[in-house]
């Protein structure tokens, strides 16, 4: 293969990652937990740390997370992911503050139809619902 082959496809690979998105301790733990479960269950109670007290999930395309969270917080301040398909913002917060947000891509846990809702940390497990999506709290 010669010189140009060879850039022109690690140009051609790096175009289709994520560009500029490195996940974070979090969001490598909730990939871990959804492998190990087979992806059929989610304690988020156990993720996060310890000062949150609801988890509030945005999806692609919605950037309302005032709304979502009851408080002013603008996910577009701090991140520009949830302009396209590949991520979700999984925010962990207080009734007053983000504790943490988490940029989540989809292609290692799909939260999608969560989105805009929020759910206390005694009601955050998850388990896979019939449709093979995330969409309610365990029982």
């Amino acid at each position: 293969m010669n010189r140009i082959t060879v850039i022109l496809t690690v140009v051609a690979l790096f175009g289709c990652t994520d560009s500029g998105y490195i996940a974070s301790k979090t969001s490598e733990e909730i990939y871990s937990e959804l492998k190990a479960n087979n992806f059929e269950t989610l304690e988020l109670s156990r993720l996060g740390g310890d000062n949150w007290t609801k988890v509030c999930f945005l999806g692609p395309y919605n950037e309302m997370s005032e709304k979502a969270l009851g408080f002013n917080w603008q996910v577009s301040e701090y991140t520009d992911v949830l302009k396209s398909d590949g991520h979700n913002v999984i925010v962990f917060a207080t009734e007053s503050k983000v504790v943490e947000y988490v940029i989540h891509s989809r292609s290692t846990g799909d939260f999608w139809q969560l989105s805009g809702e929020c759910f206390s940390r005694e009601n955050s497990d998850l388990v896979k619902g019939s449709g093979g999506d995330f969409v309610r709290p365990k029982a």
